[in-house]
């Protein structure tokens, strides 16, 4: 079982085990609905009727999950200790060493390189763990979540055509499908 650290740090970030608290709902909620122009178009619960309640549970899911080991979410946190977002490891296949990232980012730290290093922190924490292969889907029109795994090496595998159904537009959504294998990572 693959068992990552609570918190990992870099320069600039902090990855810390998302915090069960009122006011880590508090925060993760007004990130939430201060990036719902940015975050509604690819992902389907970032709706103006996203309510405090939803973080928090949430919150609660997150925490039974990283219990069972069967997926591991972090706040993303600058050295001020403001909340940005969070990145997520899932779908973890421990036969197969595999796993994959999820992620967002609040629109006032966007662009600033911000995500790129959540990512590589979460590759060189897996990678040292033993894992071989790490996964990132993206919409194929959403391409700053695109260029975060571009920008860290990933390879394009493919597009998954009409992979997933977005409801609130009533039509499928193709799927870039990007990866890194372990001999391809190369710290930064």
């Amino acid at each position: 079982m693959f068992v990552p650290q609570n918190k990992i740090t870099s320069s600039r970030i902090f990855l810390i085990k998302i915090e069960k608290s009122f006011n880590m709902a508090q925060k993760h909620y007004t990130e939430v609905h201060r990036s719902l122009p940015e975050l509604s178009p690819w992902l389907e619960w970032a709706t103006p009727q996203y309510k405090i309640e939803d973080s928090y549970e949430y919150i609660l899911k997150c925490h039974q999950e990283w219990d069972k080991g069967q997926d591991y979410t972090y706040a993303i946190n600058n050295h001020l200790d403001n909340f940005m977002g969070t990145i997520s490891v899932f779908n973890i296949k421990e036969k197969d060493k595999s796993i994959e990232f999820g992620y967002w980012i609040s629109t006032q730290y966007a662009g600033n390189g911000y995500m790129q290093e959540a990512v590589s922190l979460l590759e060189k924490e897996f990678f040292n763990m033993g894992i071989n292969r790490i996964v990132i889907h993206t919409d194929v029109l959403n391409l700053k979540s695109a260029n975060v795994a571009v920008k860290r090496g990933f390879t394009l595998e493919g597009i998954q055509r009409q992979k997933t159904w977005f409801e609130a537009e009533q039509r499928y959504r193709d799927i870039n499908t990007f990866s890194k294998l372990k001999k391809e990572y190369q710290e930064i």
